[in-house]
C-alpha cells in the first residue's frame, strides 16, 4: 500500500474519530495553523496501515515543510510590523521637524500662491532658457481661471512676476489659495522648461491625514516639497 498524504487520509478514512479530528482541525478561515497541522499528523499516524507504517523520511519531510512555512509566515509578520513602525517613526520625525521651521525662511517646490483680498503676490519660478514670450494662467481652488498674465523677455534662471490680486475684469479676487501654470516660448517658438517654487517665511503648520503642511505667505505647502531652509 502506498503511503497516503494527509489530504487522502482525511478524504478516504471512514473512522469516526478521524472525521472528528478533521472537523476540529479545520479553521473557519480555511487556513492550516500549527495546532491544526499537528492534529492532522496525529490522525495520519493513528490511521496508518500497521503492516506498512508511514516512512520516517516522509514524516521528517512533512515536519520540515511545515517548519519552513511557519518561519516564513513569522518573518512576513515581522517585516510588516517593522515597515509600519518605520513609517510611523518617519512621520513623527517629519511632523516634529515641521514645527521647528516656524519663523524660518524656506524655499519649496510650489505652484500656488496665497492672496489676501485687496493685495497682490509674487509668482516665482526658474526658467531653463531665455523666454521671448509666455503666459501665466492663474486659477482658483475650484479650477476656474481668474487671471491670465502675459510675460516677455525673461532671462534664464530665477524670475519673479508680480500679480496684483485682480481678475481679468479688474476686480479684487477673494482671499485664498490660487494655483498658477506657466507656459514659456523661446525665440523659435519652442517650449521652455519651467520649475515653480516659492520662498517665504513659515507662519504656522497644520496637519492633514498625519501629513505636515507649512503656511508660507498665505499658501500651504507640503513639508516634503521643501528644498532649502534658512535661519529666521
Amino acid at each position: 500500500m502506498d503511503t497516503q498524504s494527509i489530504s487522502s487520509i482525511l478524504k478516504n478514512s471512514s473512522s469516526s474519530s478521524t472525521s472528528t479530528s478533521t472537523a476540529d482541525a479545520t479553521t473557519s478561515s480555511g487556513i492550516l495553523g500549527k495546532d491544526e497541522f499537528l492534529k492532522l499528523l496525529i490522525s495520519q499516524l493513528q490511521n496508518q496501515d500497521p503492516l506498512e507504517p508511514m516512512k520516517d523520511q516522509e514524516y521528517v519531510a512533512q515536519l520540515a515543510q511545515f517548519s519552513s512555512l511557519e518561519q516564513l509566515q513569522s518573518m512576513n509578520t515581522t517585516l510588516t510590523q517593522n515597515a509600519q513602525y518605520s513609517a510611523l517613526l518617519s512621520q513623527t520625525i517629519n511632523n516634529t521637524m515641521a514645527t521647528s521651521l516656524i519663523g524660518k525662511e524656506v524655499t519649496a517646490d510650489s505652484d500656488s500662491v496665497g492672496i489676501i483680498s485687496g493685495s497682490g503676490a509674487d509668482i516665482t519660478f526658474k526658467s531653463a532658457d531665455f523666454a521671448l514670450s509666455g503666459t501665466i494662467t492663474i486659477t482658483d481652488e475650484s479650477g476656474r481661471v481668474v487671471r491670465s498674465l502675459q510675460v516677455s523677455n525673461l532671462q534664464s534662471g530665477n524670475n519673479s512676476v508680480h500679480w496684483n490680486g485682480k481678475d481679468n475684469l479688474g476686480n479684487d479676487v477673494a482671499s485664498g489659495n490660487y494655483t498658477y501654470q506657466i507656459n514659456l516660448k523661446d525665440t523659435n517658438g519652442q517650449a521652455v522648461t519651467v520649475s515653480n517654487y516659492r520662498t517665504g517665511t513659515v507662519d504656522s503648520v497644520k496637519y492633514v491625514d498625519g501629513q505636515a503642511y507649512l503656511l508660507v505667505d498665505g499658501a500651504y505647502i507640503p513639508l516634503s516639497q521643501v528644498r532649502e531652509v534658512k535661519a529666521g
